[in-house]
C-alpha cells in the first residue's frame, strides 16, 4: 500500500500544482477596466510645479515654476497658470519671463505666453537692465527666438521703446520692433 502512495504522490502533486497555477492565473489577470479619456478634460493636473533643467556640466540652465499645470489626453501641449521661467548662463540669471497663462509644446519645443507677459534681463557690467512688456509672446526654445504681434513696451535703463510686434534673437542679442516703433532714448 505504501508503495502505491509513493507512486501517486508525484502525480497528485503535479495535478495540484496545475490547478493552483490555473486558479492563480484567473485571479491575477488584469482586465480591461479603463475607459477612453475625455479629450475635453485634462488627463492630469499638477499644483505648485517646479521644474529645473541642468546643462551637461551640471549647472542650472532653466527653472520653471507655475501655480498650476495640466495636459489633455494625447496632446503635446502642457498648459500653465502664473508661470515664471528663469534662464541661466554659467549659473547666473540671464533673464526671467513671467506670464499669467501659457502653454509649452513638448514636441516642437515652442512656448506661448499669454496675458501680462513680462521679460526681465538683469543689468550686467556691460549693459543696463532691460524689460519687455506685452500681452502675448511666443518663444522657440531651440532657436532661442522670441516674437509677438501684439503691442510691446521695452525699457532699457531710462530709455523707452514702444511698437506693435517684435522679434528677439537671443543668440545675437538683437531686438527688432516690427511696426509703429517709437523710441525715447535717454543716456
Amino acid at each position: 500500500m505504501m508503495h502505491r502512495a509513493n507512486r501517486l504522490f508525484p502525480i497528485v502533486l503535479v495535478v495540484l500544482m496545475a490547478l493552483m497555477t490555473l486558479w492563480l492565473d484567473q485571479i491575477s489577470q488584469v482586465g480591461a477596466f479603463g475607459q477612453d479619456l475625455n479629450p475635453d478634460r485634462p488627463e492630469y493636473t499638477s499644483e505648485h510645479v517646479v521644474a529645473t533643467r541642468f546643462d551637461t556640466q551640471g549647472r542650472i540652465e532653466q527653472r520653471m515654476e507655475a501655480t498650476r499645470m495640466w495636459q489633455y489626453p494625447q496632446q503635446h501641449d502642457m498648459f500653465f497658470d502664473n508661470g515664471v521661467v528663469n534662464v541661466y548662463r554659467n549659473s547666473a540669471l540671464d533673464y526671467m519671463l513671467t506670464a499669467e497663462t501659457g502653454h509649452y509644446n513638448t514636441e516642437s519645443k515652442q512656448a506661448f505666453f499669454d496675458r501680462r507677459v513680462h521679460m526681465l534681463k538683469p543689468a550686467t557690467a556691460q549693459q543696463q537692465a532691460t524689460t519687455v512688456d506685452t500681452t502675448a509672446m511666443s518663444m522657440d526654445t531651440v532657436k532661442r527666438f522670441a516674437s509677438s504681434q501684439m503691442p510691446v513696451t521695452i525699457h532699457y535703463g531710462n530709455s523707452v521703446a514702444t511698437g506693435t510686434g517684435f522679434n528677439y534673437d537671443y543668440n545675437a542679442g538683437l531686438f527688432n520692433l516690427l511696426s509703429f516703433a517709437r523710441v525715447v532714448y535717454v543716456q
